[in-house]
């Protein structure tokens, strides 16, 4: 449903662009009756007060899963889909992350010159905390399905929920 309201924005936008799809189809975070979206603008797809969980592409649900993972622990997560890596939306990641105590990012990329590098860089220069980028590492990645390799690095929502757990400082 997002990428359709791209498609249409992008259509009647004069500005070049590039969009990666996966090939694989990806469990809904949106419906076609609820899909916010504002060009080159974050989506806050949940408000919390103890992490930031910012997710680009697929792993906006994982991100989601792991919101709800971690509300049945107590620990209240913000999720912003960051559709747009660039340009990046810092004015939501500085509100996101000034709300909360710790920034976790998720990408199904290099953990170098993607989201997490960028998420940190803003992080860092306008609201100072801990910052954990979970990504594919910068190395032959494993052979196997998306689900498979999701899991053995972590990318799950799982993973992202006990990374968040270990990154989070105490009260």
């Amino acid at each position: 449903f997002q990428t359709a309201e791209l498609v249409r924005a992008l259509v009647a936008d004069n500005k070049p662009a590039y969009i990666r799809v996966g090939r694989n189809p990806v469990e809904d975070v949106y419906t076609e009756d609820e899909c916010p979206f504002q060009m080159d603008r974050a989506t806050w797809v949940r408000r919390g007060t103890d992490v930031t969980i910012v997710a680009t592409g697929e792993m906006v649900r994982h991100a989601v899963d792991a919101a709800d993972l971690l509300a049945e622990q107590g620990i209240s997560a913000t999720v912003l889909d960051m559709y747009c890596v660039k340009p990046l939306d810092a004015e939501a990641v500085i509100e996101a992350a000034g709300a909360t105590r710790a920034v976790v990012t998720v990408e199904e990329h290099s953990p170098f010159g993607g989201l997490g590098s960028m998420v940190a860089q803003v992080v860092g220069e306008h609201c100072p905390r801990p910052v954990k980028c979970l990504s594919l590492p910068d190395a032959p990645v494993i052979t196997g399905t998306s689900p498979e390799v999701f899991a053995h690095y972590g990318l799950t929502g799982e993973g992202i929920a006990k990374t968040v757990a270990e990154v989070l400082p105490a009260e």
